[in-house]
């Protein structure tokens, strides 16, 4: 029979009143053993919890590394020490020879940067020969004119008085004058000139239909330089005779 049947044949029987702190008592005494199984099946709940969050204990350290430790590129390649060794000095050489290329580049760049300024240098000296060159032209021409000029005037004096001119000019001057007079009207001025003076300007008209070897025997052709030494006195009588 269960308890509330029992507590109903209580209260049937008259005897309620009686039982009914017992009862009270009863069911206090029952929410306090509930309470405490409660109570206990919450700490050991919180224990098992508490256990599991518990840090693992610690691994020495020398089998940490060995179990945390990846390998190495090398070792997932297949490659020894000595291959490893190779491969970086290869390296370095790599980059000794690009650091060598990169400057050679510059130094080409350097190089043509100066054949550019040596060809528009080369420019300007041509063009500052090629206006010098027509300044000497012209210069060459107005004198050119001016003993043109000048050898008419000779050849209009009278010989007599040509020929005491012709002694007394440089022999630069007189050489010029005489071989662009005409053969006629020198013939007469040497006629009346000094003997030595008209055998020098001979000895110097013969010079001057050589052939020309080199620029220094122009130059002395032209009398621009020293004058020349004399020529032996054997060639006197030649030209005496003329």
């Amino acid at each position: 029979m269960s308890f509330l049947k029992r507590m109903g044949k209580a209260k049937a029987g008259g005897g309620g009143v009686r039982l009914l702190p017992a009862l009270i008592v009863t069911l206090a005494a029952l929410v306090g053993l509930k309470a405490v199984a409660v109570a206990e099946s919450a700490e050991g709940a919180a224990e098992k919890g508490t256990q599991a969050k518990a840090p693992a204990p610690p691994v020495p350290a020398a089998a940490a590394a060995t179990q945390c430790a990846a390998p190495s590129l090398a070792e997932q390649a297949g490659l020894s020490q000595s291959e490893v060794q190779v491969l970086q000095a290869l390296s370095a050489r790599r980059e000794q020879l690009d650091q060598r290329q990169v400057e050679m580049e510059a130094r080409a760049d350097l190089l043509a940067a100066a054949e550019r300024r040596m060809a528009e240098r080369l420019a300007e000296l041509r063009r500052v020969e090629g206006e010098v060159g027509q300044l000497l032209g012209r210069f060459d021409e107005a004198q050119e004119t001016r003993m043109t000029n000048l050898v008419d005037v000779y050849q209009r004096m009278r010989a007599k008085d040509a020929a005491a001119v012709f002694n007394t000019l440089d022999e630069g001057t007189l050489g010029d004058v005489a071989s662009r007079m005409k053969q006629q009207n020198l013939a007469e001025v040497m006629g009346r000139m000094a003997p030595d003076r008209a055998r020098r300007l001979t000895q110097m008209l013969h010079d001057r239909a050589q052939p020309v070897g080199d620029g220094q025997a122009l130059l002395d052709r032209d009398g621009r330089a020293a004058p020349a030494a004399p020529r032996p006195a054997a060639a006197a009588p030649l030209a005496a005779g003329r």
